[in-house]
């Protein structure tokens, strides 16, 4: 028959059994968690990449071309302008034009009234 003693020392046996068990498995925990946290940051890394690689395809695709087209239209639009030199001639001119325009229009004013004057003598 067992003695206290001997239950005593089946008892110290089974609680260093016990805190072993538990000190390995928490070290296997620890392990395991440190496997899947590194697995895990290469799976978002090689996502990341995957994304930018996909993100660059889709601008060479997408949006290269229409930038180009774009810069097409706007050559062309800029072809229509007229050189700022052109432009300055064309302001001058305009400006004699109405200076003209301003004295005809009071010459024309003097006429009319000559020709009231004339009238009304008669």
């Amino acid at each position: 028959m067992l003695d206290e003693r001997d239950l005593q020392m089946i008892a110290k046996l089974l609680g260093d059994q016990k805190r072993e068990i538990m000190e390995e498995t928490f070290r296997v925990l620890a392990d395991q968690k440190k496997e899947i946290m590194e697995e895990t940051s290469r799976m978002l890394a090689d996502q990341k990449t995957e994304i930018m690689h996909e993100a660059v395809a889709l601008m060479e695709v997408e949006v290269r071309p229409k930038f180009g087209l774009l810069a097409e239209k706007m050559d062309l639009i800029a072809e229509k302008f007229l050189p700022p030199e052109e432009v300055e001639d064309l302001d001058s001119r305009v400006d004699v034009l109405e200076a003209v325009t301003r004295r005809n229009v009071r010459e024309i004013g003097r006429i009319s009234k000559e020709l009231e004057d004339l009238k009304k003598a008669q």
